[in-house]
């Protein structure tokens, strides 16, 4: 898998994309505003089944099955689910884990850069005062290096 990601990394950056996110490739200024959405902690609205949305302090998801859906719907009945609340622990670890997976990065603590200071001497992020952000070798280990951060 290390191998065919950075293969693709270094296949589509020869090609003029830029790796703007873990899983994603574009041409600047043409990344996606869907996910980047999702990426920010942006507000959004989901309106079909299985889908999510996001009040800056919620989290729902619709029924999954469509006929279940479509028949709450017609009956007037709620379409949701499930409800998260974040708590200021939750909304931290995914700001982390969130800029960790973009180029944009994440801004860090100071304790936090002591943590990514070990990082950029393997070879796995790049520091610019106090964002940090992940190379492709570091977006290979995103969850345990975001896992260091906040402690989880």
């Amino acid at each position: 898998y290390a191998e065919q990601f950075l293969l693709a990394h270094e296949l589509t950056r020869k090609a003029g994309y830029d790796h703007y996110e873990v899983s994603n490739f574009g041409r600047k200024g043409r990344y996606s505003r869907h996910n980047s959405a999702y990426w920010s902690g942006a507000k959004y609205v989901g309106a079909g089944p299985s889908a999510h949305s996001f009040d800056g302090t919620s989290r729902s998801w619709n029924v999954a099955p469509y006929a279940e859906w479509r028949s709450r719907l017609s009956a007037g009945e709620s379409v949701i689910d499930g409800v998260e609340t974040l708590s200021a622990t939750n909304r931290q670890s995914e700001s982390v884990y969130l800029g960790l997976r973009t180029v944009n990065g994440y801004r860090a603590s100071s304790s936090d850069l002591e943590i990514a200071n070990t990082w950029t001497k393997q070879g796995w992020a790049e520091l610019e005062e106090d964002v940090v952000r992940l190379t492709p070798e570091g977006w290979l280990r995103l969850d345990s290096l975001a896992a260091g951060l906040t402690g989880l």
